[in-house]
This record gives structure tokens, sequence and C-alpha cells, in this order.
């Protein structure tokens, strides 16, 4: 799988069986939860949410991929280091 993915567990993707059903999904409860909880980790550190990309094999056969991606926390600024290049003594006005 990629860099922030991951083969997800008992889920199946097929075609659906009317026009205005694309695709339905199956899910193996007992693999998927199992994969969920191997993943909280990566669930926390998205506040809750998971994402599951639906990708195509080569064979056109689908399969979806659990996104293991985790934010970066971001350090604060500070309204002086913010404004640290702004100091500028030689103003027109």
């Amino acid at each position: 799988m990629s860099k922030h993915g991951e083969l997800v567990t008992g889920m199946f993707i097929d075609p659906g069986n009317v026009d205005f059903v694309k695709h339905r999904i199956r899910f193996n409860v007992a693999e998927f939860s199992k994969m969920l909880i191997e993943q909280k980790d990566v669930i926390e550190a998205n506040k809750g949410f998971a994402r599951i990309d639906i990708m195509e094999a080569k064979s056109g056969k689908l399969y979806g991929s659990f996104s293991t991606y985790k934010p970066q926390p971001q350090q604060e600024v500070t309204q002086a280091q913010h404004l640290a290049s702004r100091e500028n003594d030689d103003l027109p006005f």
C-alpha cells in the first residue's frame, strides 16, 4: 500500500444490482472492528474520524485503503513572533 494507506480488512465492494446503486459495500464485522481497534491511535489523532479511500486495482477490482495519516500538531505563534518581520522604522508615513 501507499505511504499513508493500509488495506481495509473485512470490507468487500460489489457492483450495484440496479442502475442507481453504483456499488455495495459489505463488512465482515469481526475483521473490520478488529482493524478499527488496531488503528485507534490514527482515529484519535484525527478527532474520531477515519477515512477509507475506494481504490481500483490494475485488474479492475475495487478495494478499500484505510488512511493512516496523522496530522502533526502545529506550534503556536505568539503575536510578537508573527509581527517580528513587520518591525521597521523606515515607514514612509
